[in-house]
């Protein structure tokens, strides 16, 4: 089901919880730092960390081959998206070390709201963008009609 411009509530969704996920990321790279003075024990799980986020990469590679990027050769596709992941799932595990993430008080407001601002802002880049290229592919069909009507009169 899509809407004007051929923004769909899935794609929207989809936008939404990347910005979300992305947004959180610093928050949890701050935790990640903090970890390393007040508990170092803790980093254990880095390890671990990266290789998950390598194979939900690699997953996620596997599940968007037709949406993103369909044209990019299939082991460079796998590579970026491990490395991507390893990158990003550390951030988003070492959330809960961020200080005041585990009150209900301003440490744990600032993550979620600015995660959240994040989100509306996927959200509205992808509605741009589609409107972009749905314009852009309107344009180009109307001056190819109007290159054809030319080219039957004359």
């Amino acid at each position: 089901m899509s809407n004007r411009y051929g923004v769909t509530i899935p794609g929207l969704v989809l936008a939404g919880g990347t910005g979300v996920y992305l947004g959180i990321q610093p928050f949890g790279y701050i935790g990640l730092i903090v970890t390393l003075f007040t508990d170092p024990a803790g980093l254990l799980a880095l390890p671990g960390a990266l290789l998950f986020g390598a194979l939900l990469g690699c997953g996620v590679a596997y599940l968007s081959r037709h949406r993103i990027r369909p044209k990019l050769d299939r082991a460079k596709r796998y590579r970026l998206a491990a490395i991507l992941g390893a990158v990003t799932l550390p951030g988003y595990v070492f959330l809960a070390h961020f200080p005041g993430a585990d009150g209900d008080g301003a440490g744990n407001r600032w993550p979620v709201g600015f995660a959240c601002c994040c989100g509306v802002a996927a959200m509205i880049t992808y509605y741009r963008r589609r409107k972009r290229l749905t314009l852009a592919r309107h344009a180009r069909r109307l001056a190819d009609q109007e290159a054809d009507r030319q080219t039957a009169t004359t």
